[in-house]
């Protein structure tokens, strides 16, 4: 579809996830809007949903060649520039939070290739007892994050994590504000909204320490 006018106008706004009391439209109603899209752009849509979507399973610790394996295959199936960038950059963030929980858990680098993915697993290996793995210029809110692991404050990672992916795709929205872009922000930050508003304090320190239990056994 080269015409994306229609969907983008066809979505409410969508209020900042922090401060928002509810939804702007159902789920059922969002799909509808997508099936306006070829067949091809809302499967990769949904495919991209799968692999980093806002939901526990999608925040699991990925470790092991066999689950990378799995991912990069689910990656090739994902050609639009678009949704395979933003993959790509949630996957990098997972890593990094995976590579935090780690280390809290006052164990030495992992063996490289069982535990992340992307771009800069070699580099947070080399860089393991830095605080930032030196990548704070890239990811400024690194250093916050390994404080919030510290304390175990789950509420408070998960809104800084929501933030600095919502300003993601809303910057990602601005680049072509009638094109693709716009709708994959859509899609995602509308995941970011839901999720919060489902969010349970009680079962997110459950999750959290399910998390840092995972990252004990690694192997």
């Amino acid at each position: 579809m080269k015409d994306y006018y229609t969907v983008v106008a066809s979505l409410p706004h969508l209020p900042y996830f922090a401060d928002a009391e509810r939804l702007p439209l159902t789920r059922l109603r969002l799909e509808q809007r997508l099936r306006m899209l070829n067949e091809d752009e809302t499967r990769q849509i949904y495919l991209a949903e799968r692999l980093v979507g806002w939901r526990p399973s999608a925040t699991k610790f990925v470790s092991g060649a066999k689950a990378v394996e799995r991912i990069n295959r689910s990656l090739q199936d994902i050609s639009d520039s678009v949704l395979r960038e933003f993959v790509e950059y949630r996957l990098d963030m997972q890593t990094l939070i995976a590579a935090l929980r780690i280390r809290q858990s006052q164990r030495s680098a992992p063996s490289a290739g069982t535990w992340g993915m992307g771009g800069y697993v070699k580099r947070i290996e080399a860089n393991w007892d830095a605080p930032d793995f030196r990548l704070s210029h890239v990811y400024p809110w690194l250093l916050e994050a390994d404080s919030l692991i510290a304390a175990a404050n789950a509420v408070a990672l998960d809104r800084l994590l929501m933030d600095v992916v919502w300003r993601h795709l809303s910057r990602l929205a601005d680049t072509n504000p009638f094109g693709f872009e716009p709708i994959v922000a859509y899609v995602f930050q509308w995941d970011i909204l839901q999720a919060w508003l489902l969010r349970d304090t009680d079962a997110a320190k459950h999750h959290f320490k399910k998390l840092i239990d995972e990252v004990k056994h690694v192997q």
